[in-house]
């Protein structure tokens, strides 16, 4: 009796110090989470963990990785003490339950019931959606303090709970900077003239399957490389005025390479949370709504990797400002009126005050509902997790297709590297030969990827391989077509410029497994020749042109195919004359960059054209573009130098003192002119602190003019920003799609088939036909030339069989249109690329195009 009478008075002990030592938020920032007006910048919630983690031994804090602006990124790993301990040993059977080749159901039944289900959540990736990165402080405190709900404690004993309080933490401190500084003024809930991501802003949750983000790659190798979770929550908000939570599950359509298991589970977990919620008194909560469960794009890519992806969108406030509803203003969805009750919205909220606090008040009970579920299905989820990776290994033996060759050896050798890695980014498992081999008596060549989809990822590869096509949901053509969440198509090897072949019938053959993208390995050939030629076609072309031009070596453009040695280079093929620092040089390079530069001892100098280093400019409007964050991500990427043009510039009577390139990028013209929308937005317009008003506004637009006409200046005008060429700079184009409506044409989000004129400088080293990504509604037609104005039609539409992936209605309206016009106006150029070549930092199959338009203007 003694003995445990001192046993609780240690334990009670043991507790006072924890409780003096271990801080509540509230303690820690001085105010209670979700405060009106308070919020904690990632700084601050970032040291918050980090004492949550000196002072409790149910919290791991880890740094991931650098962010995009050189932040640390953090995730906190949560369980009891004793799971903790022995972190190792759960992983590893996850590990095994997600390879079914290599163990039993039997032995997978016993992994189940002796593991520990690993539950992701992660918050705050688009930077104004505020609340679940704040919430996410509470949540970790209550937990390892043991004041959540009972059950809701007890479940760390069954999950391994990775929390990731902001995966845009540069964003989470600009939001808080950018409120706090104009928070009770005039300017109160004005956007950011930045993006807040730096690069991809709002589209940070668009890169899920390409891995272009430092952010993205810090999460791909927690969620499909270490710890493998079985079920992952996105917390994200929506907009105001509509219901106040959705859960899952999606709307329709959903994509058939998900496991119908994934889709059944996501009801179960969304519904036990609706459930939860209606218990608690949390009205307006909807399911079955909004979004849908079709696009690879975002964070609920673990989907296809076999991981139940869940999103939760709660109704915003301003920020961390309390906002009042009018009952009148409230609407659920287009279907749903204000008192409509519907199975999937049985309690509507009517309206009223909606604060900061209100949203994390919801997002704990969601989560808390998430935890106390998994860990009461877990042996469930875990052997559901190995089944699902085990039904797309005997999908990938039994069901086509079963395998896909993509030669290294290609257009651009590079870029088919890079695919692979972007691949094994995502847990692809891939295969190579270095010899030519046999397939039902077809030959493939030497230097081939081979990706099985008899692997745990198979569904995710097919998903990526195949030509999506988006359903028609419309219940008559008459009706207006059904708008996909995001993008209808993104067929991987479509976008990249890649060729594959798809293996129909089941082989064997003799490969060897890659741990890498195996990139072919650079050289400069050694030989005593007068010139050094690197073929065109290769997007890292580029790069090297960059760099020579940055060392002040000339280098040239190929301007007709040159046959010699036995080869043939095309045109856009780069050259540069054999010395002993461009051979040094050079011979660095090409092992950086991989490519294979070859030594010529002749060349014709009439079929070359120098090019000197261009002044690059990139408009930069104070209403955040996504457009210009990603071209500035690619520009960077590919070694081109720029200089970000703001309004102020434009004043500038003489651009030509600044720049010689200007790329305006995809925007509407009144944002360009005015920097506010027109038509029906234009009521919704809240005005930003006065240095960031406006546009270029009408001397801008004039001093453009005289940039390209009498100067000889290079406009690069990209997607609905070729409306402004045409209708305010006076080009000779038409754009016949603009007044067309999408009842007559619509085209969301796909790839399509195109064109090109690759004997012009803008389509140097393109293939005559390549597959680009259009989401708007421009197409051109041209005029016949006449005095100091002329057009080439660079790429342009075919006249049949368009689509090649997602969805296209109309498609006649483009039959022979063009899709890139390159413009001679008077002394100088504008190049109007109607579709977006270089969208997303994705379409590397077309970045050719603006990096073209943009050395064609040093040619000399």
């Amino acid at each position: 009796m003694k003995k445990l009478v001192v046993f609780f008075l240690l334990l009670i002990s043991t507790a006072t110090v924890i409780s003096q030592t271990l801080k509540s938020p509230e303690q820690f920032l001085g105010y209670k989470v979700g405060s009106d007006y308070k919020i904690a910048d990632y700084e601050t919630i970032q040291q918050y963990f980090k004492h949550l983690a000196e002072n409790s031994d149910k919290i791991i804090y880890r740094e991931i990785g650098k962010t995009s602006l050189n932040r640390n990124m953090f995730m906190a790993i949560l369980s009891s003490s004793e799971n903790l301990k022995n972190l190792d040993k759960y992983k590893q059977i996850i590990s095994e339950l997600s390879d079914p080749r290599k163990i039993s159901d039997d032995v997978a039944h016993k992994l189940a019931q002796e593991g520990k289900v690993v539950v992701l959540v992660t918050c705050n990736i688009h930077s104004t959606e505020i609340a679940s990165a704040q919430m996410s402080m509470e949540l970790a405190y209550k937990l390892i303090t043991g004041t959540a709900p009972q059950k809701v404690n007890e479940s760390l004993n069954n999950i391994i709970f990775l929390l990731i309080p902001s995966l845009n933490p540069d964003g989470t401190s600009m939001v808080v900077d950018w409120y706090n500084k104009y928070v009770n003024t005039e300017y109160d809930g004005s956007p950011m003239p930045w993006l807040y991501h730096y690069y991809a802003g709002h589209d940070n949750n668009r890169d899920w399957f390409m891995f272009n983000l430092p952010e993205t790659k810090n999460v791909a190798k927690i969620a499909f490389k270490e710890f493998l979770p079985q079920v992952w929550l996105d917390e994200h908000q929506m907009g105001s005025t509509g219901a106040r939570l959705f859960v899952m599950p999606y709307k329709d359509p959903v994509n058939p390479n998900v496991h119908p298991l994934n889709w059944r589970w996501q009801k179960v977990l969304g519904g036990l949370q609706c459930l939860d919620l209606q218990e608690q008194g949390f009205k307006g909560v909807i399911d079955n709504a909004y979004y849908e469960g079709w696009w690879e794009g975002a964070a609920h890519n673990g989907m296809w990797h076999n991981q139940i992806a869940l999103l939760s969108e709660m109704a915003s406030c301003n920020v961390a400002s309390p906002i009042y509803i009018d009952p009148s203003e409230v609407k659920a969805t287009n279907e749903i009126t204000t008192y409509d009750i519907r199975t999937n919205y049985p309690d509507p909220w009517r309206g009223g005050w909606w604060r900061l606090r209100d949203i994390v008040d919801y997002e704990l009970a969601l989560t808390y509902s998430l935890l106390q579920s998994t860990a009461k299905y877990k042996t469930r989820l875990l052997y559901d997790y190995y089944s699902m990776c085990k039904d797309a290994v005997e999908k990938g033996k039994t069901e086509s297709p079963y395998a896909f060759v993509i030669p290294r050896d290609q257009h651009d050798p590079v870029t088919t590297s890079k695919m692979i890695e972007i691949l094994q980014l995502g847990g692809v498992e891939v295969n190579y030969s270095d010899k030519e081999f046999k397939i039902d008596n077809i030959t493939y060549p030497a230097n081939s990827y081979i990706i099985y989809l008899a692997q745990p990822n198979g569904r995710y590869v097919k998903d990526l391989f195949e030509e999506q096509d988006y359903p028609d949901l419309r219940t008559s053509r008459t009706q207006t077509p059904i708008r996909p969440y995001d993008v209808a198509g993104w067929t991987l090897p479509y976008m990249m410029g890649v060729k594959f072949f798809t293996i129909e019938k089941p082989f064997s053959l003799e490969t060897k497994s890659l741990d890498n993208p195996n990139y072919q390995s650079g050289f400069v050939e050694n030989s005593s020749g007068k010139y050094f030629i690197a073929p065109a076609g290769l997007n890292v072309n580029s790069t090297l042109i960059n760099k020579l031009q940055k060392e002040n070596i000339p280098v040239y453009w190929t301007t007709e195919k040159i046959s010699t040695n036995s080869k043939e280079f095309m045109q856009g093929s780069v050259v540069v004359s054999a010395s002993e620092k461009s051979k040094s040089f050079l011979e660095t390079i090409a092992k950086e960059l991989h490519l294979k530069i070859y030594s010529v001892e002749n060349v014709d100098v009439s079929k070359l054209k120098e090019l000197k280093k261009v002044r690059l400019g990139i408009y930069n409007s104070y209403s955040a573009n996504m457009d210009e964050g990603w071209t500035r991500l690619l520009l960077e990427n590919y070694g081109f130098e720029f200089k970000r043009l703001e309004n102020k510039d434009f004043k500038n009577k003489r651009l030509k003192d600044i720049v010689d390139v200007i790329i305006i990028p995809d925007m509407e013209p009144e944002i360009i002119k005015t920097g506010k929308f027109s038509g029906g937005r234009a009521r919704f317009y809240r005005p930003k602190p006065p240095e960031y008003e406006g546009g270029i506004e009408k001397e801008g637009v004039e001093n453009l003019k005289t940039f390209v006409e009498k100067d000889g200046g290079y406009i690069i005008t990209i997607g609905n920003a070729c409306n402004f060429a045409i209708e305010d700079l006076g080009v000779h184009v038409n754009n016949i799609l603009k007044n067309v409506k999408s009842d007559n044409f619509y085209c969301p989000g796909s790839l399509l088939k195109m064109i090109v004129d690759n004997t012009q400088p803008l389509g140097y080293g393109l293939e005559n036909e390549i597959i680009g990504y259009q989401n708007s509604n421009i197409a051109f037609a041209t005029t016949v030339p006449f005095g100091q104005y002329d057009r080439s039609i660079v790429v342009r539409y075919p006249t049949k069989n368009i689509l090649k992936s997602g969805f296209l209605n109309g498609e006649d309206y483009l039959y022979q249109r063009g899709a890139a016009v390159d413009v001679k106006q008077k002394k100088g150029h504008v190049v109007l690329l109607g579709f977006k070549p270089q969208n997303r930092h994705q379409t590397f199959g077309t970045f050719k195009l603006l990096f073209n338009a943009i050395h064609m203007a040093g040619m000399n």
